[in-house]
């Protein structure tokens, strides 16, 4: 078991925009508190970029782990990459922190993915602190930076032993501080004096709580105040003791705290997985209560599955080191745990919740994937699935109306990494399209159908005749079938034959070729022949009776409507209320949430094919949405005619 306790461990996720420095900070951290030389982006020598397609690309794509020793502290340090692209990895490291550091680039100051990175955690019982990064690139401009950062992300946001440049902020300090105390804010009030000792003491709570972020000033490569942000980090970062995590019912209700017991039954989540083609599933895994040993049984609560434990490792980046267990606060690796999937509460028991977790934002793009290969399918299916159980924000499934296999992540050059990983990996190719739009047919009146089937042949005919109704159901009814026939012109033993002529027809539709819901169809008569008849000529029958009679039904085709809720600066709403309306958009509502403005609207979802992109170019990468489905409406009437035209349906295709 490890030798140090869990008061003095430590966990920290670097997070921001990307070209902060955070891995060279990373890095240099890592050299300053083992006194060797410090790994390398530039060189491709980093401790946290050692993916062969990070250090083709100079920039971190997933997150990455080490640990430090500093001052009687252990020190696990997570660094995720600054691309709004791989933000999902920046909510595992999230998961697994207790104390997670936002840099800033002194000269570039507040980004998008700043912002995206500090928003993650608004009430998400994290610690945070703001890191201003490069700061040897900006000598003189570091107040300008301070006063965006506290403009920005608001005014609790005060330097700790900040160079003399940036101003006085001690009385600043002081307020923010003495908030989480009571008897200390009444002695403030009434100009007591605090000392010292007090306010180190209460700083840390303060932390916790939010009421004061730390702004520490650094400079990897120039070795500028990397002591300042380690000597912070041990004595006002929290420790696993201080740090709440909470179990929650499937609702997100009930919360209970999980607490840092060593001695309580174990609990952990998984904050990260990876899929190796060597090593099979790798499981990231913080440790929150309880002791975890080889051999121990644990239960996935998603998956209500048992699980034996195996080999238990620490990473120092790539590098693995096996330990005989691991403490609350411990970031473990499990191998070989194939029921995880990234999110996973692991216990000791079916504990019947799970714990509360930091949700990334929804994937916003999308994409339809086939095999350049043929019988690649099955595999490609099971490939992307596995993707998925990595990612807080990719996701891998088939459209059930389309049959599409369709992918969804935060961006293009996202899906272009999980693509480039499925052939490397799994010697997987596939071709990409904009999915097709789910559109359905229905009709919107009343009307009878007929066909009367009849072939002679050589030998023995077919015959078959089918007289039927049809009737607008209920959105989301799908098919009522009734059979009305009285007095035998039909015997009973063709309904059947006829029922899966209907069915036959609406999957494949009438009009425009889409399938076809929410209608009645009642039979009402019809003929046979006591030889020619079977089976297959009242399927043939009833299946173009049924064709007859929507002909005559005024037949619509209904597209899909989506919910969308739109965040941006508020600077960009004229721009984006305007593309809406050329989207045949409808907004619905708006709120407003600091500098944000929140909008509620609906659109057409084949509007919104491109709708990422678009919203990406318009707000300059700092706008975001979600999407569900809401309901069908029929489409225009010049949309209409432009898919019926376009269907070519097959000379007989039944």
């Amino acid at each position: 078991m490890p030798k140090y306790n869990i008061q003095d461990l430590r966990n920290v996720a670097i997070v921001g925009h990307g070209d902060a420095g955070k891995t060279t900070l990373a890095d240099h951290l890592l050299a300053k508190a083992g006194g060797s030389r410090p790994g390398s982006v530039k060189e491709k020598t980093s401790v946290f970029d050692y993916d062969e397609t990070e250090k083709d690309r100079g920039h971190s794509i997933d997150s990455a782990s080490a640990h430090l020793s500093y001052n009687g502290r252990e020190i696990n340090l997570l660094d995720c990459p600054g691309y709004p692209d791989f933000i999902g990895e920046s909510v595992g490291g999230y998961n697994a922190a207790d104390l997670v550091l936002v840099c800033v680039n002194a000269s570039a100051g507040i980004q998008v993915n700043t912002k995206r990175s500090w928003f993650l955690g608004v009430g998400g019982q994290r610690a945070r602190a703001i890191v201003v990064t490069k700061c040897d690139m900006a000598k003189g401009k570091l107040a300008d930076v301070l006063g965006q950062i506290r403009d920005t992300l608001g005014d609790r946001c005060i330097p700790w032993r900040a160079p003399e440049e940036v101003g006085d902020f001690s009385e600043a300090w002081t307020e923010a501080v003495v908030e989480v105390d009571e008897g200390l804010m009444e002695r403030y009030l009434d100009e007591q004096e605090i000392s010292a000792d007090e306010l180190a003491k209460t700083a840390g709570p303060a932390l916790a709580k939010g009421t004061v972020v730390p702004v520490i000033f650094t400079s990897g490569e120039a070795d500028e105040g990397l002591d300042t942000l380690l000597d912070f980090i041990v004595e006002l970062g929290p420790s696993p003791i201080a740090a709440a995590r909470d179990l929650v019912n499937a609702q997100g209700e009930e919360a209970e705290d999980i607490g840092a017991d060593p001695d309580a039954p174990f609990c952990g989540v998984v904050w990260k997985v990876q899929v190796d083609k060597h090593v099979g599933k790798i499981g990231h895994v913080r440790v929150l209560r309880g002791c975890l040993k080889p051999a121990d049984q644990i239960f996935n609560i998603r998956a209500q599955k048992k699980e034996k434990v195996g080999h238990i490792l620490r990473m120092q980046g790539k590098e693995q080191t096996e330990v005989d267990g691991a403490i609350p606060g411990d970031l473990v690796v499990l191998l070989k745990v194939d029921s995880l999937r990234v999110g996973d509460t692991l216990a000791a028991t079916d504990l019947g919740k799970s714990v509360k977790l930091i949700q990334g934002p929804a994937a916003m793009y999308r994409l339809a994937v086939t095999p350049q290969k043929r019988g690649d399918e099955a595999k490609i299916s099971e490939g992307l699935g596995k993707f998925a159980e990595e990612s807080f924000t990719f996701d891998a499934y088939r459209e059930a109306t389309t049959g599409e296999q369709v992918i969804a992540g935060m961006s293009q050059l996202h899906l272009d990494v999980v693509l480039r990983r499925l052939k490397e990996r799994m010697g997987l190719e596939v071709n990409t399209a904009k999915p097709k739009v789910p559109y359905q047919e229905s009709i919107t009146g009343n009307a009878d159908g007929h066909y009367r089937h009849k072939k002679q042949t050589g030998g023995r005919g077919q015959f078959a005749e089918v007289y039927l109704t049809v009737a607008p159901s209920e959105p989301g009814a799908g098919l009522s079938y009734e059979w009305a026939i009285f007095g035998g012109s039909i015997p009973r033993n063709f309904e059947p034959a006829i029922e899966k002529g209907v069915r036959e027809k609406m999957a494949l539709g009438i009009i425009a070729g889409f399938p076809m819901g929410d209608v009645i169809v009642k039979v009402t008569d019809g003929k046979f022949h006591d030889v020619d008849s079977s089976e297959a000529a009242f399927k043939m029958a009833g299946g173009r009776a049924f064709a007859d009679a929507v002909s005559k039904a005024r037949p619509a085709i209904l597209e899909p409507i989506v919910k969308l809720e739109i965040t941006i600066p508020g600077h960009y709403m004229g721009d984006v209320s305007g593309d809406l309306n050329t989207r045949r958009g409808r907004i619905q509502g708006m709120d407003q949430v600091g500098e944000d403005q929140i909008i509620q609207a609906e659109m057409p979802l084949a509007e919104a094919a491109d709708y990422a992109r678009v919203l990406t170019s318009i707000t300059s990468g700092e706008g975001s949405f979600t999407m569900e489905h809401s309901r069908y409406e029929p489409v225009p009437r010049d949309i209409q005619a432009e898919l019926v035209a376009k269907f070519k349906p097959s000379a007989d295709d039944d």
